[in-house]
């Protein structure tokens, strides 16, 4: 009962804190990296964030009494940037390495769907361990660290095939060079052509990020953490 009791001081604490730094003025300015990962990150027509990730990445720094400012950078400037320029950015379901590398959020700030372009007349696709006996592409962006950790998936990267762009891979599904194309999406979002299906084939969690480096690591997560707490309440 005590340790409950301590728990909920905790929370309103941290909340009261975090609406409190929200006001009015007070607003810290922080930094955000982003790559192209359609469609959860983005460069709009204007070049501006853009993305369902953005949109909710944007909500919690602000309820957190931050003023973010997103810079778009390659996956691995950012990661560079991350040390020395850069506060925060984003992991989708971080391994065991990562959370030796980075300060995450306890809770995910965010949910990506994990799945398949193809052709409507293609072999759907249920499992990503199918995906090993195909040639497949995926965006030179996406590392997916937490596919590579599993046993089962040994030969995953052993078939990809490494395109710079979305549009770029979706020319190659229709020109029928490849049958599949791994990444993110979501099943909600039609896709551009209407001769291209998405298969979804995992849900993953995606946690706001730190560098173990950042001298402010543990005061800024602190902040976002009380924020993700009330949204779960």
């Amino acid at each position: 009962m005590l340790l409950l009791l301590s728990r909920i001081r905790w929370l309103l604490l941290q909340t009261s804190l975090v609406l409190l730094l929200a006001g009015p003025g007070h607003a810290e300015p922080v930094t955000y990296f982003y790559s192209d990962l359609p469609p959860y990150e983005f460069s709009n027509p204007q070049r501006q964030a853009d993305g369902l990730g953005i949109i909710q990445v944007r909500k919690v720094l602000t309820a957190a009494g931050f003023q973010p400012e997103f810079q778009f950078y390659s996956l691995q400037r950012g990661l560079n940037a991350l040390e020395n320029d850069i506060d925060f950015t984003a992991v989708v379901a971080p391994s065991g390495q990562q959370t030796q590398q980075f300060h995450l959020s306890r809770l995910p700030v965010y949910a990506v769907e994990l799945g398949v372009v193809r052709l409507r007349a293609t072999k759907r696709m249920t499992s990503v361990n199918q995906l090993q006996h195909y040639p497949y592409l995926a965006l030179s962006e996406t590392r997916f660290t937490f596919l590579q950790q599993r046993p089962e998936l040994a030969a995953f990267a052993v078939k990809r095939y490494d395109i710079s762009n979305q549009p770029d891979a979706f020319r190659l599904l229709l020109s029928g060079r490849y049958d599949y194309f791994l990444c993110y999406h979501a099943s909600e979002m039609a896709l551009a052509n209407p001769m291209l299906v998405f298969d979804p084939l995992e849900q993953l969690p995606v946690h706001l990020a730190l560098s173990r480096q950042h001298p402010e690591a543990a005061r800024l997560m602190l902040r976002v953490d009380a924020v993700l707490a009330q949204s779960v309440r």
